[in-house]
């Protein structure tokens, strides 16, 4: 009978570990008003790593991370690559670069004519003095859309009866230079209330429809100040009055002075008058002035 030899054998389970990896990429134009820019190393392998990185051929302090990617936030500029990475299987390969290059931003500046606009007239021109911009975004701060002009000119809203609005709008500007570096600049527009009244030197009460009656315009006028007079060559008061609502100029000639004297309704003469009038601008300001009309038939 055959005799069966077993030989007892030793099973090795042996782990391969896969050898460690780092990419890098990333970088790019940093501006100079930026914050900064990311270089980002992609890893491969078993964590923690240990890394070292060069800038412009020069290595910099070993880093330890267990992060991936593991991301360097740089202001410098030059070329980084990876000088080498390692993990608990040893020594790994490395490969990439990246490249961060500094430009410079420009520094965005404007000024404004006039620097305080009237609401008699609501338009500012708007002039840059930014170095080297040659792209511009203007937001004048009233809803209106965006300019792109560099020095615009530009309207603020008035109101029904084509007055400026009294108001305080922020302006801003964004330049761009042609590296695509941008900055931003605020700057305040004030419209502000102005008085004004206009009254005519002549008026020609002919009944023809035209010009028939003596009426004037105002604004920003304290109404319950206002006073108004018209004397003949001689000193007499031929017309009076305190209503300045009932003074102004309306489509159906019911408002202003006919030319007929205001106690005994009778009409006046041809020939030259003198006015008076007092009132308080809207600050309070006092006002009191005269002035010839000349009244013609």
């Amino acid at each position: 009978m055959k005799k069966i030899l077993f030989i007892p054998f030793l099973l090795l389970s042996i782990s391969v570990f896969p050898q460690s990896m780092a990419f890098i990429s990333g970088g790019g134009g940093l501006c100079s008003n930026a914050g900064t820019i990311d270089v980002q190393i992609d890893l491969n392998g078993s964590s923690p790593w240990n890394i070292v990185y060069a800038i412009d051929g020069i290595s910099q302090a070993a880093i330890s991370t267990s992060i991936n990617p593991h991301i360097i936030a740089t202001k410098k500029a030059g070329v980084y690559t990876v000088v080498s990475v390692s993990d608990a299987a040893g020594v790994g390969t490395t490969s990439g670069s990246a490249i961060v290059t500094n430009l410079q931003a420009p520094k965005a500046s404007f000024s404004i004519i006039p620097d305080t606009i009237s609401v008699n007239y609501p338009i500012a021109q708007f002039r840059d003095k930014t170095i080297s911009a040659t792209l511009w975004y203007w937001n004048f701060g009233d809803n209106s859309p965006i300019d792109n002009s560099q020095n615009p000119t530009h309207f603020y809203p008035i109101d029904t009866n084509g007055i400026g609005i009294p108001a305080i709008y922020q302006v801003t500007l964004i330049a761009t230079n042609a590296d695509g570096c941008s900055d931003t600049t605020f700057r305040q527009v004030w419209i502000t209330d102005e008085y004004h009244i206009y009254i005519p030197s002549s008026f020609t009460p002919d009944l023809d429809g035209v010009n028939d009656n003596f009426c004037l315009q105002y604004h920003a006028i304290r109404e319950h100040t206002f006073d108004f007079k018209i004397y003949n060559l001689r000193g007499d008061v031929v017309f009076h009055s305190k209503n300045i609502k009932g003074m102004v100029c309306d489509n159906l000639n019911n408002n202003g002075w006919d030319g007929r004297h205001n106690k005994s309704g009778k009409e006046l003469p041809i020939g030259n008058y003198v006015y008076e009038v007092y009132f308080q601008d809207f600050e309070g300001w006092k006002h009191h002035d005269f002035g010839f009309l000349h009244l013609i038939r």
